[in-house]
C-alpha cells in the first residue's frame, strides 16, 4: 500500500476493527467505519509525501526520528514520542535518522471516505 506520494514508504496493515462508530470531525455526517492499525517502515530520507486524512490518526514512533510538517507548523519525534493528525490537514512525515524509521499507528476511516488523499505541497 502507498502513502501519500511516498513510493519507498513500507506499509503494513495489523488488523481492522470494524463496526465502529467514530467521532468525525463536524464536516461529515456520517460516523460508521473502522479502525485499522499499521506498520509504517520508511527509509533514511524517505517521505511519506503530502497528502490527508478524513478522520483522525493516532502514531507512536518505535525507531527513527521522524519530521511531520503542514503548512504552517514542523514538529520533530523521537522514539516514544506520539503524534497525532487531525482529519483534513494536509500534511507529510520524512525519516531525517540514519536509520529506518517505524511508526506504529491507528487510523479511523470513515466509511466511504480514503484513507489517504495525496495532496500537493503547499
Amino acid at each position: 500500500m502507498t502513502w501519500g506520494s511516498g513510493a519507498s514508504v513500507e506499509l503494513a496493515e495489523l488488523a481492522v476493527i470494524d463496526d465502529c462508530r467514530l467521532t468525525v470531525p463536524p464536516r461529515v455526517d456520517r460516523a460508521d467505519g473502522v479502525v485499522r492499525s499499521f506498520v509504517a517502515r520508511i527509509p533514511p530520507g524517505a517521505s511519506t509525501g503530502w497528502h490527508r486524512h478524513d478522520a483522525w490518526q493516532t502514531g507512536i514512533v518505535a525507531r527513527g526520528r521522524l519530521r511531520h510538517r503542514t503548512a504552517d507548523v514542523v514538529q520533530y519525534h523521537e522514539p516514544g514520542q506520539v503524534l497525532v493528525e487531525a482529519p483534513f490537514v494536509d500534511h507529510e512525515a520524512t525519516n531525517v535518522s540514519d536509520e529506518e524509521l517505524v511508526l506504529v499507528f491507528v487510523a479511523a476511516q470513515v466509511d466511504d471516505c480514503p484513507l489517504v488523499t495525496p495532496r500537493p505541497a503547499p
